[in-house]
């Protein structure tokens, strides 16, 4: 973590809520959409959702999921709690709170939601909702092993500072996209994961009225 990094989150630490509140409730058109391979332009897709988990603590940190090996789809891959939203979900939010639980045993009455970002639609044809909760501490989560293969942590200041991400150039269906990474330690998150990440990222730089500056990768 860059020095830069730490003042920021000794001054934000006491404030993050209200911070990342005001951040989802910027307008949806904050800026242009990337030109992200993850990302589908086109409306509909199967209803999801996934929950942005912040961790109330001296240094919060973000929640994350490494998926099970034995899994069909995206083994092994690291993504946020969430699944489908079912009929019997009464929101996204209730959705996310609900996969959280089934996934990682994340108590729902511990989450309080600050807010949600704008639908991400991938080329996997899901329309997911990222929903963004301030968790309070509380006993470690209980992962379900059928599903999750770990759950670990990353600092919220970490994933919230621009030049930790890199904007890869790729090349899909003949034409020239934009994907984004952020590491730390030996975690590679990439994909839809770190461009929602990222997208919550940038709202806060809008919020601090502070730069954002991803590093470009060639």
């Amino acid at each position: 973590m860059t020095r830069a990094t730490e003042t920021r989150a000794a001054q934000a630490r006491d404030d993050w809520p209200t911070c990342l509140a005001r951040a989802c409730a910027l307008p949806a058109t904050l800026a242009s959409p990337e030109d992200d391979a993850r990302r589908d332009p086109s409306p509909g897709g199967r209803a999801a959702a996934v929950l942005i988990g912040i961790v109330d603590a001296p240094m919060p940190y973000i929640y994350f999921t490494e998926r099970s090996a034995t899994l069909t789809h995206h083994p092994g891959q690291i993504s946020f709690p969430g699944g489908r939203i079912e009929a019997t979900d009464a929101s996204p939010a209730a959705a996310a709170l609900r996969e959280a639980w089934e996934e990682i045993g994340l108590v729902p009455e511990r989450v309080r939601m600050l807010g949600q970002l704008p639908t991400y639609r991938t080329v996997t044809g899901f329309a997911i909702t990222p929903c963004v909760g301030w968790i309070a501490p509380g006993r470690p989560c209980r992962p379900d092993d059928r599903e999750v293969a770990r759950v670990f942590g990353v600092p919220l200041a970490h994933a919230m500072e621009g030049a930790n991400y890199r904007r890869h150039r790729h090349e899909h269906g003949g034409r020239r996209h934009r994907i984004y990474s952020l590491d730390h330690d030996a975690n590679h998150i990439w994909g839809a994961t770190a461009a929602m990440l990222c997208e919550l990222a940038r709202r806060v730089a809008c919020v601090h009225d502070a730069p954002f500056v991803p590093v470009d990768v060639d």
